[in-house]
């Protein structure tokens, strides 16, 4: 019993030293990191969309796709 509650106290003091280590970079966070990282996360947002979107609605409806004229050859072929 002593050890788990030994064992639980050095863990919370290994996370918050990390949280005090990891709290004074904050301060160094400028403009430009923050836009960065927004740009980042809109364009993570859009490809997903775009990628929800084409396989939802994949928009392959033309007689003249390459899909269509694969799927008609292969099944010409079988006897």
């Amino acid at each position: 019993m002593m050890r788990g509650v030994l064992l639980v106290m050095l863990m919370t003091a290994c996370l918050l030293t990390i949280q005090v280590q990891a709290a004074e970079f904050v301060d160094r966070v400028g403009l430009i990191d923050k836009l960065l990282v927004v740009g980042g996360g809109l364009i993570v947002l859009f490809v997903t969309a775009y990628c929800i979107k084409c396989f939802l609605r994949p928009g392959e409806r033309q007689d003249q796709h390459i899909k269509r004229r694969i799927l008609k050859d292969k099944g010409e072929d079988k006897p």
